[in-house]
Formats: C-alpha cells, sequence, structure tokens
C-alpha cells in the first residue's frame, strides 16, 4: 500500500482490497500509455477481462494468492516516475495555493471608484464585521460577569467530620 498504515482505521474486506488493487492497476496503465488513448483503453480492457475471470473464485485461499500475486505483479510493473495530480503531495503546484489574509481585503487600496464598483460585496462586508464585533462584545461582558462572580465568591468553607 502506499499510504502509512495509521491512516487505516479498520479491516478491509477481500472485495475493498480487490478493488483498490484494480484501480491501481488502472492509473499505472495511465502512468505507462498516457498519451496514447486507444492503446490504454486496450490495456484497460485486458486488466477488466484478468479481473473479470477469476471474479467468481469460491476458494478464499486461492483469491487470497491472486490477490498477492496481483500486487505482487503491480510492484514489479511500477512506473519509474507516476502521475501525481497538481494539489497533491509530491505534485507540482503542491501547498502553494494559500489562503489569503483577511487583511488584504481591508487594506486601503481600494479606492473609491472600486468600492463604488462592488458596493453590495463591500456593504455586506462592512455588515458583518460591525455584526462580528457585537458578538464578540457580548461574549465578552459574559466572559467578564463570569470572571467577576468567581472574584468575588468567598470559597466554600469545608465541613470537617468528626
Amino acid at each position: 500500500m502506499d499510504s502509512p498504515a495509521w491512516m487505516f482505521t479498520k479491516a478491509l474486506s477481500h472485495r475493498q482490497k480487490v478493488c483498490r488493487l484494480y484501480k491501481r492497476c488502472l492509473r499505472e496503465v495511465d502512468n505507462w500509455y498516457g498519451g496514447d488513448n486507444l492503446e490504454v483503453r486496450f490495456q484497460k480492457c485486458i486488466i477488466r477481462a484478468r479481473f473479470d475471470a477469476n471474479s467468481q473464485e469460491i476458494d478464499t485461499r486461492k483469491s487470497q494468492i491472486l490477490l498477492a500475486d496481483g500486487c505482487r505483479q503491480l510492484w514489479e510493473k511500477r512506473h519509474f516516475k507516476p502521475f501525481r495530480f497538481a494539489l497533491d503531495p509530491g505534485g507540482s503546484s503542491f501547498d502553494r495555493e494559500r489562503e489569503s489574509p483577511d487583511e488584504i481585503v481591508d487594506s486601503d487600496q481600494w479606492t473609491l471608484a472600486e468600492k463604488e464598483q462592488f458596493p453590495y460585496y463591500f456593504n455586506t462586508r462592512e455588515q458583518r464585521k460591525k455584526e462580528l464585533l457585537t458578538h464578540w462584545a457580548k461574549i465578552e461582558k459574559a466572559w467578564d460577569a463570569e470572571i467577576a462572580a468567581i472574584q468575588t465568591e468567598l470559597p466554600k468553607a469545608k465541613e470537617i467530620s468528626k
């Protein structure tokens, strides 16, 4: 398996293992024959036929041996430089899109003309900021009241049992 062991939280059934092996096989075909769509389709049909030939196997030992053999063959025939999606770990654009801080929208770079072009956005933004400030003011008042209650109460006397 390509994923670390700590990511798996439950045991997989035989069917799930076979499905994952099938998907990895199809990905390997894409790695090896990526540009030629006709050859890719032909190889995927061959893989599907190999899986379908053993799909009705009822002997569990033989099916486990077939699964292990398929994993071994996949490992032996893996591509030297597998395809990675751009935003996946190891991809060309991984971790490039950073969340921009909220201060960028509130900066003084917006001219009055630009703000007039998008009045709904800027008015809604100002309204949401006011709502957020009032919400935090309520929370701070509740905290202040709770702290004041804690600080003004005397500790309860302990009962001494004899």
